[in-house]
């Protein structure tokens, strides 16, 4: 009996799959004719005059449907309408839907590459719906339609006592085509939050989260740029700014010390990761004194770390690498005090400190999400397409993307080839399947009868001469 069956449980499974999308697809066009129906008994007879019928092909989350909707005769504005592409604000020729243009944002955005969602996409439909180019598209017009949704004012702005600002940078490959004198561009990010707050665990186990995190990033043509953007994004959200303690983390690039010049009374902080990151990078080579200057910058302790410097550059192996130590040296010596914790310095101005202030140090994480997605795969990126990308994964990361493209009013002139893009009708598949069973005798089965008329098509094919009972 075993040898007779010619399918397995993946014929099933994808039988089943495409006769519950033509299933949905069919309740689809009902529901669309139904209310075609009601826009008709109830339209204003005396301004729409009933002319014909005419289809229109719209490629869905289920898959492409046909629907028939009457054409009418606008009386008072002297033109051709369909009231029910006016009620569901169906545009002119769009034929990709609403819902899968969100589909395709989020997985743009989320996914590794804009050919991945075109190959994710085939995979649902059996065919290729829409280009990687035109995904593309469809996320820089995405972009460009939210990113003023920032300068909407909110109902209420808030009002904190402190703002943490931390500062990093990464380098993107530039397109060919654009690339003339450099092969890589750089982008300055600012993350902003309120805090942190308690993800899960407790005690030392405890994972904690930033707090209202803004993610806010500029493709570097000058410092200004990315100071003022963030200046004006924190006024939009916040109240009192002049009167909000901020505090800035980063390196020591210029860029980022320009931000206290934006922010008066900011106070700055040199970011631990860079800075003992520097130290073994400068040190290496000099036996014992990467971990006492590792060790005193956690004490917060610059003069210490001059000291341990100093040794190393008396015991420095060659010229070039005493030079190289006495430039940090210069460092440390200049921004000592930044190199102390942020809480200490606080503390000793007599600020009281929460306890639920952390260390700073969240720039440099988030940059390796958002370089996972832009540099690490040896991309390369127009400057309209990397800004694009980042202000949607900055959208992603404060969990603000699902919301906000509901919001999408997107237009593309994609043409989808509906004729190849077809999704198996139960029939079809029944047909196929069902001749690759043999010796099987007929017997009773319900389903044979009644059902969806794919479903019915299949189990007539597979029970037949197949005793059941």
């Amino acid at each position: 009996m075993n040898n007779q069956i010619k399918f397995n449980i993946h014929d099933i499974e994808q039988l089943m799959w495409n006769a519950t999308l033509e299933t949905f697809q069919q309740a689809m066009v009902e529901i669309l004719s139904m209310l075609d129906d009601f826009l008709m008994a109830t339209r204003d007879k005396g301004r729409y005059e009933y002319k014909e019928k005419k289809e229109r092909t719209y490629v869905t989350m289920l898959g492409p449907i046909t629907i028939n909707r009457r054409y009418y005769w606008d009386k008072d504005n002297k033109g051709w309408v369909f009231l029910l592409d006016q009620a569901l604000e169906l545009k002119g020729r769009e034929q990709v839907s609403l819902g899968l243009k969100e589909l395709v944002v989020l997985w743009a955005t989320k996914g590794p590459s804009y050919r991945d969602v075109q190959e994710r996409l085939k995979d649902l439909f059996g065919c290729q719906v829409l280009s990687h180019e035109k995904i593309r598209q469809i996320l820089i017009q995405a972009s460009d339609v939210l990113k003023n949704t920032f300068s909407e004012k909110p109902i209420v702005k808030r009002q904190v006592d402190a703002l943490f600002i931390e500062a990093d940078g990464f380098w993107t490959g530039v397109q060919r085509k654009r690339r003339r004198f450099r092969r890589k561009r750089e982008t300055h990010m600012v993350v902003v939050h309120e805090g942190w707050e308690r993800r899960q665990g407790q005690g030392k186990k405890t994972d904690y989260r930033l707090k209202n995190p803004m993610y806010i990033t500029v493709i570097a043509d000058s410092d200004e740029d990315i100071w003022e953007e963030t200046w004006l994004r924190i006024t939009q959200k916040y109240k009192d700014i002049n009167k909000t303690r901020i505090i800035i983390n980063g390196d020591l690039a210029p860029w980022i010390r320009a931000g206290t010049e934006h922010f008066k009374g900011a106070l700055y902080q040199c970011d631990r990761f860079h800075l003992k990151r520097e130290a073994r990078r400068v040190l290496r080579g000099s036996k014992g004194y990467i971990q006492q200057a590792l060790y005193q910058i956690d004490q917060n302790n610059p003069e210490k770390l001059l000291k341990t410097i100093s040794k190393a550059i008396d015991e420095a192996p060659s010229q070039e690498k005493k030079v190289e130590m006495e430039t940090f040296k210069m460092q440390v010596q200049k921004h000592k005090e930044s190199i102390k914790d942020y809480r200490q310095r606080l503390k000793a101005q007599g600020v009281r400190i929460s306890p639920a202030w952390r260390g700073m140090g969240a720039a440099e994480s988030n940059v390796d999400r958002f370089k996972l997605r832009t540099a690490k795969r040896g991309r390369a990126w127009s400057k309209k397409g990397l800004s694009a990308i980042q202000h949607m994964l900055g959208l992603l990361y404060e969990d603000t993307l699902h919301n906000s493209i509901k919001r999408l009013d997107i237009s593309i002139n994609e043409k989808v080839n509906t004729d190849e893009l077809i999704v198996m009708s139960a029939g079809k598949i029944a047909k196929t399947v069902g001749r690759k069973a043999l010796g099987v005798r007929q017997g009773g089965f319900p389903a044979t009868s009644r059902g969806t008329q794919g479903y019915a098509k299949l189990f007539r094919s597979i029970l037949n001469s197949c005793p059941v009972g």
